[in-house]
């Protein structure tokens, strides 16, 4: 359901700089992206952190976690918990397809 997300700006910018300084180790690209961002993706409704991971140069999964009003009105490091969660979600699901899932 999509709501006024700019009311949340000042936390939304909190968490692109914190994803931004974290490395989630060399096959993760992780990024906060909003409706102002050029890299956004205009059939999403809501801000959303882009999750990619590389298997190689050229080929990556992709995993887009909408920001939900509900998540947005939880404290800052409480969401950052919640998208480590699901990234390491999304990680385990490619080790697995890619490497174990035969």
């Amino acid at each position: 359901m999509r709501y006024d997300w700019t009311k949340y700006k000042d936390k939304i910018e909190q968490l692109k700089k914190i994803f931004q300084e974290k490395t989630e180790g060399a096959e993760v690209d992780v990024d906060v992206l909003t409706p102002d961002d050029p890299e956004f993706d205009k059939n999403m409704d809501l801000p959303y952190v882009r999750v990619r991971y590389y298997v190689d140069d050229e080929h990556f999964h992709e995993l887009k976690i909408e920001l939900f009003e509900h998540y947005m009105q939880k404290p800052v490091d409480e969401i950052v918990k919640l998208i480590e969660h699901f990234i390491q979600e999304f990680e385990a699901e490619i080790d697995w397809s890619e490497y174990g899932g035969g």
